[in-house]
């Protein structure tokens, strides 16, 4: 059988096999099916599946390959663009061997083109978890550039910028990387404490390297602050992350705690750290507002008696929900 007539058929098999084509074009595919092995296996495989599974089949392929084809065309992108950030590396290089200036400038150079090559090859060049290692890749060239800045300068300040700068990229990025690390299963379901922790004990270090550099000055007076400041969000987080009731009581709980740190918080500090123990809210006189003692102590009290009432309320009927529920 001739390729244009196979083409024809071919092309009917899907109208003939639905009883959708002409009564011509049935007799002509007829004709041709005996005679052509090809036909008769297509013809076949009709049979054994439904059309939308071979076009399924057929734009499962075709995607394939254009996804490979898009994957080739960002490796050779993220070639030439490797190659390009070579160029300032290759010459600063050169220029310091030729200037005897040593090779300050080019480390730092070559950690700067790292950077950018992290936020631009990597992803590029990067079959799976692209995020992921632009981010490892970015935070490294980053401490390289700190680390190199710090030698140029004389030494002894890496930490000191080292620490807060992981610190403050921790607070955005690390539940992004928590989420795209594979973890085993018995820390799977604690990514959210994992994240808490990591970011308390950073919190904590960083203080620590900042005091450290000032002769420890005040440490005492910051970590108690810092401590005060931690232990409240902590009991939030382990309210609506943990607490096993349902949404609206975890959120009316946590507004109680929070009004409350928010009321005596500074109080407790004060208590603390200079054993003061007056309470701001009992200046509290709702009929005078012309001193800043009883300003303040009305603003807070209004705070904790609307925080309260918000609270008991989202109690109540998260309260009557699970009740509901369980019924």
């Amino acid at each position: 059988m001739s390729n244009k007539e196979c083409d024809i058929v071919q092309d009917l098999l899907p109208l003939y096999y639905d009883n959708a084509c002409s009564e011509e074009s049935r007799r002509f595919v007829e004709k041709h099916l005996p005679g052509c092995n090809d036909c008769q296996k297509m013809y076949n495989e009709l049979k054994e599946n439904n059309v939308d599974e071979v076009l399924a089949k057929e734009s499962k392929g075709i995607l394939e390959r254009h996804a490979k084809i898009e994957r080739n065309a960002a490796y050779k992108a993220g070639v030439v663009i490797a190659a390009i950030l070579l160029l300032p590396i290759v010459i600063t290089f050169i220029v310091q061997l030729a200037t005897g200036m040593g090779l300050g400038v080019f480390s730092v150079v070559t950690a700067s083109m790292l950077l950018v090559a992290a936020l631009t090859v990597v992803p590029l060049m990067s079959t799976n978890n692209r995020l992921l290692k632009c981010i490892l890749a970015g935070v490294t060239s980053l401490m390289l550039i700190l680390f190199f800045v710090d030698r140029m300068n004389g030494g002894g300040n890496f930490l000191l910028w080292a620490i807060p700068t992981v610190f403050g990229i921790s607070i955005v990025l690390f539940p992004i990387v928590i989420c795209l690390v594979k973890l085993p299963p018995v820390l799977s379901d604690k990514k959210a404490l994992i994240t808490m922790t990591w970011d308390t004990l950073w919190l904590f270090l960083t203080m620590f390297i900042v005091y450290y550099h000032s002769g420890m000055a005040g440490i005492r007076e910051g970590y108690t602050v810092a401590i005060v400041l931690m232990t409240g969000v902590w009991a939030v987080f382990l309210v609506i992350r943990y607490l096993p009731v349902h949404g609206l009581m975890r959120a009316g709980i946590s507004t109680i705690i929070s009004v409350i740190w928010v009321v005596f918080a500074n109080d407790f500090l004060k208590f603390i750290l200079y054993k003061d123990k007056a309470i701001a809210i009992s200046n509290m006189n709702l009929s005078d507002w012309s001193t800043d003692l009883s300003i303040n102590g009305n603003v807070l009290f209004i705070i904790l008696l609307s925080g309260c009432i918000i609270g008991v309320v989202l109690i109540g009927i998260g309260a009557l929900l699970m009740r509901k529920k369980n019924v």
